[in-house]
């Protein structure tokens, strides 16, 4: 039987999360991308570094001009940054994935009011995709249920997360239970 790293007996439920070769997924898109070589050798690609980002973050959620942009990087000459201008801070910002976008809409109702009012919201299989398709996510999602135990006997069960718990492992019966086996299929 399996093992994980602290030496706890893994049982995972069979058949689940199977990976089907052929299909585009985020990683091989992610591949393709012109950008990924440098995001993977600097975490914070187009940015140099961590100090580098945080300076690029504060001035682009500042509110400033660009030209009010311009003249704080005129003055941080001995600062080694790997933008100079407005123009080349925008530029490395435009590089950055975005995230799912802001949708609203106006909310009708039945009594009146000096404006309208706006729902602001993200569409929420948007924000899943985003989390699931998120690089440093890569190897930190389990998608198959299982159960840990603490010996080979399996009589002491061990609960760390959400798939370890039964909720998942019997979600997963009643799927294959239901649809058969064809309903394993899982794309983001």
């Amino acid at each position: 039987m399996p093992v994980d790293s602290l030496g706890r007996v893994l049982v995972t439920f069979p058949r689940a999360a199977e990976i089907f070769e052929g299909r585009e997924t985020f990683l091989t898109r992610f591949e393709l991308d012109p950008y990924s070589v440098c995001q993977r050798l600097v975490p914070f690609y187009p940015f140099a570094n961590l100090d580098d980002w945080r300076v690029a973050n504060f001035l682009l959620t500042s509110g400033l001009s660009m030209r009010a942009l311009d003249e704080f990087l005129s003055l941080q000459a001995n600062m080694p940054l790997s933008f100079w201008t407005a123009k080349d801070l925008r530029a490395c910002a435009e590089l950055l994935p975005s995230g799912p976008r802001w949708k609203f809409q106006i909310v009708p109702t039945m009594h009146s009011t000096k404006e309208p009012i706006q729902l602001y919201f993200q569409d929420a299989l948007d924000c899943v995709k985003a989390r699931f398709n998120h690089p440093f996510f890569e190897d930190k999602m389990d998608f198959t249920p299982f159960r840990l135990f603490t010996t080979a006997e399996c009589v002491m069960r061990v609960f760390t997360e959400w798939m370890s718990g039964d909720g998942t492992w019997d979600m997963q019966v009643s799927i294959e239970t239901l649809r058969g086996i064809n309903s394993r299929t899982f794309v983001v």
